[in-house]
């Protein structure tokens, strides 16, 4: 992340234009609220509220979508990753970047081009928020699908975020956790998963740095070696994580689903070490749980072991 990459002088030609567009002021008859969110949309035709995530897809086209994510963190900070070198990077093309209004929110709305298991997609995202969190919505479909990118375009430009409104994102999660078992807070609902720690800064300022992290995936597919899954899942991570292997990788069964348990290092930073659970959902897919700690902190190591104990699926 912290190294340079020259920008070719294609991406000189990207252009940004200060406010080129305008979000509605009042919802129509066609806009559908995003579960769990105070934002509503009208969704593309044929599109449908999802139930792997927050936001709409195709049942019948599982390469296009449009979902809304919160992160937890100042969009000041978070909109800077957004930029043609971050971007480049990460292995996509920034095309357009717009400033918006959104609500009483700053925000940008950008296309870009990402190339992902051979094929070429675009997106349509918009992105905005304040201090204290971040939205974004993403609008994704093949690149050569250039009616339904119109679409999630216009999709995307309807959007409207009514902020009087109260909601409870853990509400549209399939699952739960009780965090109170294990001293630690609720801090967002990231995607399909949630974030704890004791003391709901980002990132934690605890002593002891306990943080769990769950997910869901989002496709529902067959994984046959689960146990080699468990282990290479280290390696998807933003750092260098390795298995301990004197605390081995271990059979684990929560709420009739079956996984691996195991223990890791961050070999970037000594003092971290990482307890990793991923159980199989019978039908397809997985739930993974990530807690991080300072080493040798028996306690926080108990602690996320306890919440981890105590998921449960929606019956």
């Amino acid at each position: 992340m912290t190294k340079r990459i020259k920008i070719t002088t294609l991406l000189l030609s990207i252009s940004f234009i200060a406010f080129g567009q305008e979000l509605p002021k009042e919802k129509s008859a066609n806009h559908i609220q995003i579960e769990g969110t105070n934002i509503f949309m009208i969704p593309p035709t044929s599109f449908e509220r999802s139930t792997n995530f927050q936001g709409f897809q195709n049942p019948g086209d599982q390469t296009s979508m449009v979902m809304a994510i919160e992160i937890p963190g100042p969009y000041s900070e978070v909109s800077k990753a957004f930029n043609p070198e971050m971007l480049k990077k990460k292995g996509m093309t920034l095309k357009n970047k717009n400033k918006i209004k959104v609500a009483e929110f700053e925000g940008v709305i950008i296309e870009l081009e990402q190339s992902a298991n051979g094929l070429e997609f675009s997106k349509h995202v918009l992105i905005y928020g304040n201090e204290k969190s971040t939205t974004m919505i993403n609008g994704v479909y093949l690149k050569d699908s250039l009616q339904l990118g119109e679409e999630i375009k216009r999709s995307i430009l309807s959007t409207i975020v009514n902020t009087d409104l109260k909601t409870n994102p853990r509400e549209t999660l399939n699952y739960s956790l009780n965090e109170n078992v294990g001293s630690l807070k609720f801090k967002a609902v990231i995607g399909n998963g949630m974030l704890f720690n004791r003391d709901l800064k980002t990132p934690t300022e605890s002593n002891d740095k306990a943080t769990l992290i769950t997910e869901r995936s989002f496709a529902k597919v067959e994984i046959e070696d689960k146990k080699l899954f468990c282990i290479s899942r280290l390696k998807k991570y933003p750092e260098d994580y390795s298995v301990i292997p004197s605390k081995g990788i271990n059979e684990i069964e929560i709420d009739n689903l079956k996984g691996f348990e195991l223990f890791a290092k961050n070999n970037e930073k000594e003092n971290q070490e990482m307890y990793q659970v991923i159980l199989f959902d019978n039908n397809g897919g997985y739930y993974l749980f990530v807690g991080t700690y300072e080493m040798g902190s028996e306690q926080a190591a108990s602690d996320i072991k306890n919440i981890i104990q105590t998921f449960e699926t929606a019956k």
